[in-house]
């Protein structure tokens, strides 16, 4: 009687099944395939490459001369970095250049100071600017704060640099006599700068070493007047009230003290600053009258302008006899 044999069918081995199905659904894919090709809804293309979003990227925005911004990143850094050799030095050699010429103008249109004797025994005459001023700036914030502008009315006010008059008659001159002799004449009564539309007026003072002047707020709200001296000690206090009046003094000769509020920083005055009292700030027509009691004698006579600069002239007072002078300033 024979024995049963051990080994199992073939179908019946788990290994010889799974590779049957395998091969099973290898056929019916690649028939599947043959008959209907790829899906159109989906292709083996590349994924686009995403671009890390970076937070508070650093640029570099050049400014352009009207303000708005020229661009950003690498290319803008490239327009805003200065050529080399011949192109950089060319704007520079032009500037260089214009600099004499314009030098040239202004001497060929101002004259000489012209001076005169005067029978009133008086220094007097008249500062001319010669030239056409850049235009000056609107100071919007007077109008634009919110206490200014209850207070400021007119015009909107503008910035100082030249001040002169139709026909050229220059403001916020100093004229002064620079050899006066010591102790000669008595200063002038003391000036008052007062603080009025949130602006100084006036613009430009003058007063005699150690002599006291006063500063006061005619606004309704609060001012603070700081002053900004290279050879005196300056000061720097507040004017809460309308009405209210400070006295101060320099005690040493000092030309453009500046005076500003540190409450509404577009407020600015200048303080001159004598060693002696012959002197005056030009009026609104350019015109000066020095205080008497010159004695007698030759004497240099100066007029001097922030931005048109220094001229001077050689005049001689005699027994009941002054002088008349007549200056040109040139636009620079």
């Amino acid at each position: 009687m024979s024995k049963p044999s051990d080994s199992k069918p073939g179908a019946s081995d788990p290994l010889l099944v799974v590779i049957a199905a395998l091969l099973l659904v290898a056929v019916v894919t690649t028939i599947y395939f043959a008959f209907n090709g790829p899906s159109k809804d989906f292709t083996h293309e590349p994924a686009a490459h995403l671009r890390p979003v970076i937070q508070d990227e650093p640029r570099v925005v050049v400014v352009t001369r009207e303000g708005a911004p020229a661009g950003h990143g690498a290319a803008a850094v490239a327009a805003a970095a200065p050529a080399h050799g011949e192109a950089a030095a060319k704007p520079a050699a032009e500037k260089a250049a214009e600099k004499p010429a314009a030098a040239a103008a202004a001497s060929a249109t101002v004259s000489a100071p012209v001076v005169s004797a005067s029978a009133d025994g008086k220094i007097h005459g008249r500062v001319v600017l010669k030239g056409t001023p850049p235009a000056e700036r609107p100071i919007g914030a007077v109008r634009s704060d919110p206490n200014c502008g209850k207070v400021s009315t007119g015009p909107v006010p503008s910035t100082r640099g030249y001040v002169a008059a139709a026909d050229g008659g220059l403001r916020y001159v100093l004229v002064r006599i620079l050899n006066a002799p010591a102790g000669a004449g008595k200063p002038a009564e003391a000036p008052l700068i007062d603080q009025t539309g949130c602006m100084y007026e006036p613009y430009v003072n003058a007063v005699l070493a150690g002599q006291s002047f006063k500063v006061r707020n005619s606004d309704p709200i609060m001012h603070n007047v700081a002053a900004t001296a290279k050879v005196n000690k300056g000061f720097n206090f507040a004017q809460a009230n309308a009405g209210q009046v400070n006295e101060k003094s320099f005690d040493k000769p000092e030309i453009g003290v500046k005076l500003q509020c540190n409450v509404h920083p577009w407020m600015l005055a200048y303080v001159h600053v004598l060693e002696n009292p012959f002197f005056a700030i030009t009026n609104e027509k350019g015109e000066f009258v020095l205080p008497e009691g010159l004695p007698p004698g030759k004497y240099t006579l100066e007029a001097n302008h922030a931005k048109a600069g220094i001229v001077t002239a050689e005049i001689e007072v005699a027994a009941g006899k002054g002088a008349s002078v007549a200056f040109e300033l040139g636009v620079k």
